[in-house]
């Protein structure tokens, strides 16, 4: 299977859409970024990912059957976290920007983007030869056995002498 190139990702949406983004793995774990806030390797703030995971009680609260993404006011920049089961997506947005328009083209990206990235996290799987280990345990052991009996000579010589 081949990797999914989120650097390659972060580019297009950047020339698409006319904003930085951020891309993160459902732990938090920044995949790759250019904003600089999310910097690739970083993990995204506890508090956030606090809101992201609780999003099912909010729902329930709310009585909503979905939240996908949502959005923090800075001084400068709205902050858009849009989530699905896999991947976080983060979007630095002029204050300009009208949200309403602009996150539908984000969710289906994203909703997009992690249908393959679950496709790409198929390994192939190879049979364990347990055979093969166990042969290998037991040269260990007699190698181990082989180093006990040189070490009891030693010790029997230092008996010896010491007498």
């Amino acid at each position: 299977m081949t990797e999914i190139n989120y650097d390659m990702i972060i580019q297009q949406l950047q020339s698409e859409l006319a904003t930085d983004c951020s891309i993160a793995n459902r732990y938090g774990l920044v995949l790759s970024s250019a904003i600089n806030e999310f910097a690739k390797g970083k993990i995204i703030p506890q508090a956030i990912l606090d809101v992201i995971s609780r999003k099912d009680e909010l729902e329930e609260e709310l009585k909503l059957t979905q939240i996908n993404s949502f959005a923090l006011e800075a001084e400068n920049y709205y902050y858009l976290f849009s989530f699905s089961e896999e991947l976080i997506l983060i979007s630095k947005l002029e204050l300009s920007v009208n949200l309403a328009k602009f996150m539908p083209s984000i969710s289906t990206f994203l909703t997009r983007l992690s249908k393959s990235s679950k496709a790409a996290d198929v390994r192939e799987f190879s049979f364990f030869d347990f055979g093969k280990e166990i042969r290998n345990i037991e040269d260990l052991l007699k190698k181990d056995e082989i180093k006990k009996e040189k070490y009891q000579i030693i010790k029997e010589l230092i008996k010896y002498v010491s007498l």
